[in-house]
């Protein structure tokens, strides 16, 4: 699930902007049903995680792994 910001959003002392992902470690579940219901988040299931697949740089605790392409593509080696 990669959690999008709709509108302008404040959580805690973070700011996020229309589009902005929301890292997955920050809301309890019961919070993120919430803010989907309120129309402030949306799960976009086509977007993969930058926090999971940059786990390493972002601290999360989540994982998602590079497709081979995008390996061959985008990674140095």
């Amino acid at each position: 699930m990669t959690l999008i910001v709709i509108r302008h959003l404040q959580i805690g002392d973070r700011v996020f902007h229309h589009g902005d992902e929301v890292p997955p470690d920050l809301l309890s579940r019961e919070t993120i049903d919430k803010m989907l219901d309120r129309k402030q988040l949306d799960d976009c299931t086509e977007r993969r995680s930058v926090y999971r697949l940059l786990h390493r740089f972002s601290g999360c605790s989540e994982k998602e792994r590079l497709g081979d392409e995008e390996i061959a593509a985008c990674a140095l080696s």
